[in-house]
């Protein structure tokens, strides 16, 4: 059927501390680097990082950063 649009569903609600967290490759004129980013499904809080490579070990140090804790009252929830 043309022009029926699906029904949007609502996001699921969730604590603060659930945050969903995605890699990009940033282009530059001195080359290339890695840009984590790091958003709370709940409060927008953003938090981001460039790095040279990324890799699975930076991933994981990213992902339970000392930075990114400082901000932060209560336990990081990862939801890549």
């Amino acid at each position: 059927m043309e022009g029926v649009k699906p029904k949007r569903k609502k996001f699921d609600s969730y604590p603060i501390g659930f945050f969903h967290i995605d890699l990009v490759e940033v282009r530059t004129a001195e080359g290339k680097l890695d840009l984590f980013v790091a958003i709370d499904r709940t409060s927008k809080f953003a938090f981001a990082q460039l790095i040279e490579r990324a890799g699975t070990r930076a991933a994981s140090s990213f992902s339970g950063s000392e930075h990114l804790n400082a901000y932060l009252l209560g336990t990081i929830h990862p939801c890549m």
